[in-house]
């Protein structure tokens, strides 16, 4: 008996697990009754329930999305907070630290100055060759050209000196103390005055007083004139308003004539060498003998000059030595020119 008391016991207990195993399935089934449904449903109901739960999964996403793009925006708000308005951030004030920069770039316009001032003999050397190629001044129009780019590369020479000058006033401004604010503005006005001011000149304020200038025409006028001194200036340059107030004294450059002998040897110069003290030239070996001991001073030997100087004074001429081998050359022409005019007559 009791064997068959517990044989009616076990199909229950496998019932009740079978239940139990129903009920924690996946709902996979479910799903699979929900599209049952769905294919029975018309298709715009279909469409509606799809969307529904399209809508259902952007709503879980939305959240996260939210707290990304308000990072962004807080992360923008901070560079607005840490990014400089350059269009209104005030100069910085100049101190004494920075006059040794102000004055490296002074410097460095003086630099250009004189490296491009180098080259003027180019153009002076080119003149005196176009005044021996021309007869009779058929090259005329050419050398006023030539005259007015000699003038242009002066202008050139004087922009640069007023940039340099400008740097040399804030250097000052400085030194003394004082502060200089808007650093652009004061450097632009003071550069702007200066070119003004020399622009504002007339050509013999600019030109009749740079030797530059003076060398320049006094090369083309000893081509034709090799013993005849230079007029003044003022021949070549006419006369503008304001230039009343001018002394003539102050524009009478010019009217000397170039002496190509050494004072020593009374012959021509060979490898001439000048004095920076007095700027009287000499030949190179006569120097040297006339100045022995070198270290010692020696009044220059050139006629009415008391100044003295040392051997170490006397620096290589080459722009003279050009003009003397022209000179010479000059010279050989118009007596060849002078022996065939004899040789006809």
């Amino acid at each position: 008996m009791p064997v068959a008391t517990s044989s009616r016991r076990k199909p229950n207990v496998r019932r009740q697990n079978s239940s139990d195993i129903e009920d924690s399935r996946p709902t996979q089934a479910d799903g699979a009754e929900d599209d049952a449904i769905d294919e029975t449903r018309p298709q715009g109901s279909r469409a509606r329930v799809k969307m529904e739960k399209k809508a259902n999964g952007k709503q879980r996403a939305e959240p996260e999305r939210d707290d990304e793009a308000a990072a962004e925006d807080d992360a923008e708000e901070d560079d607005d907070e840490d990014r400089i308005d350059v269009d209104n951030f005030p100069d910085h004030p100049l101190s004494r630290v920075d006059l040794v920069k102000i004055n490296g770039i002074s410097k460095d316009w003086e630099s250009m100055q004189r490296q491009t001032w180098d080259k003027w003999d180019s153009i002076k050397d080119v003149a005196a060759a176009m005044a021996e190629a021309g007869e009779g001044g058929s090259n005329k129009e050419s050398l006023d050209e030539l005259d007015l780019i000699m003038r242009e590369f002066l202008d050139v020479g004087s922009e640069m000196e007023a940039h340099s000058k400008t740097l040399d006033h804030i250097h000052q401004q400085i030194a003394r103390g004082e502060e200089v604010n808007n650093v652009l503005e004061c450097y632009t006005a003071g550069l702007q005055e200066r070119l003004e001011e020399h622009a504002g000149k007339t050509m013999r304020q600019k030109y009749a007083k740079n030797p530059k200038y003076v060398d320049f025409r006094s090369s083309i006028w000893e081509v034709d004139h090799p013993n005849d001194p230079m007029p003044p200036l003022t021949e070549f340059i006419p006369r503008e308003d304001g230039d009343d107030s001018d002394s003539d004294d102050d524009l009478e450059m010019g009217g000397a004539t170039q002496n190509f002998n050494c004072p020593l040897t009374l012959t021509p110069l060979v490898n001439p060498v000048t004095s920076r003290v007095c700027h009287h030239s000499f030949s190179a070996d006569a120097i040297k003998e006339y100045c022995r001991p070198p270290g010692q001073p020696r009044k220059c030997p050139a006629a009415g000059c008391n100044k003295s100087f040392t051997l170490t004074d006397c620096q290589p001429d080459d722009a003279l030595a050009k003009k003397v081998k022209a000179h010479q050359r000059r010279a050989a022409a118009a007596a060849e020119d002078s022996d065939a005019e004899e040789v006809i007559d």
